[in-house]
């Protein structure tokens, strides 16, 4: 049998080389795709050359510190989430959702939530009071009950950029801090129906009168208005991630001076490469003020959501 040159055996080795793949690859698989399957497992937010886009449904539980002026009559309803947590579905409802599209620096996200609130907060004040210098004891007793229901949501829109990331160790490449910048407009709408029951107890010797007044009140505010913010990411692994997201909106500048901030402290785990559930802590804060009415109050509470990434 006779030998086949050296340049032949040469020429067909780099003819076949590209469907040989290295060493303990199956037949047909290269090199190239083989490095996109490790470039797959990067962290979303340095898969820069292709579309992304993130789904996160999640469940806002909210407490309420509310203060509302009508008229100079305020009314306060405070009300911790962890009583509101025992109510859910129930007297009380929150359900959001947030989508974002990225690629590159640049990206798009809608942000929107729906909150429900409904109960009743009763007060009682008593005073013994002395009438000149009659050894009388008589006694006044103010008490009172609000009957109230809070509906509350927004919708913020808007513009994502990529400002930058970097490693915070010089010889590992996590953990790693990445800074994005928001901006856009956000939609909000305010509902809020009260009913105050007063009631005056004035009672001793000789007396006993007793008397109530109710009043109602009526808030429908709804306003557009533009929006700045930032978020802060430091992956601390390949699989966990802190975030904080902080917006502020209206600046005063556009109806009825309003006013509004939104934040955000999550911790997120991944459990699959494109699922990751997180668990944070988010409060909103509103302020506004007409002619006959002033208002501002904190919604802050537990979040729990996930995060689908595609």
């Amino acid at each position: 049998m006779k030998k086949l040159p050296a340049v032949l055996v040469i020429v067909l080795v780099l003819a076949l080389a590209p469907t040989l793949g290295h060493a303990g690859e199956p037949p047909g698989t290269t090199s190239a795709a083989a490095s996109q399957v490790t470039e797959d497992n990067r962290l979303p937010i340095l898969q820069q050359e292709k579309w992304q886009f993130l789904v996160s449904p999640y469940l806002w539980i909210p407490g309420a510190n509310i203060n509302t002026n009508i008229a100079g009559r305020t009314t306060s309803i405070d009300e911790p989430w962890w009583d509101i947590a025992g109510k859910l579905f129930s007297e009380a409802i929150g359900a959001m959702g947030r989508i974002e599209a990225w690629k590159g620096r640049w990206g798009a996200f809608l942000d929107s939530y729906f909150v429900y609130l409904d109960g009743t907060v009763s007060n009682e004040a008593g005073r013994s009071i002395t009438p000149g210098s009659l050894p009388v004891n008589r006694t006044l007793v103010l008490s009172g009950t609000a009957k109230y229901i809070v509906r509350a949501g927004n919708l913020d829109f808007g513009l994502r950029y990529l400002v930058g990331t970097t490693p915070l160790r010089s010889d590992k490449p996590l953990p790693l801090l990445s800074f994005e910048i928001l901006g856009g407009g956000r939609w909000n709408w305010y509902n809020q129906d009260l009913n105050l029951n007063v009631a005056t107890s004035f009672t001793g010797p000789q007396i006993d009168r007793t008397s109530q007044r109710t009043f109602t009140s009526r808030i429908r505010h709804s306003y557009v208005e533009p929006l700045l913010g930032m978020r802060l990411s430091l992956w601390l692994t390949e699989k966990a991630v802190t975030t904080f997201r902080g917006t502020v909106g209206g600046f005063g500048l556009v109806a009825d001076g309003n006013l509004d901030a939104d934040m955000e402290l999550a911790f997120g785990y991944r459990i699959h490469k494109q699922i990751y559930p997180y668990l944070g802590y988010r409060t909103r804060f509103d302020k506004f003020s007409t002619g006959t009415l002033g208002f501002n109050g904190w919604l802050h509470g537990p979040v729990l959501g996930t995060v689908f990434v595609f």
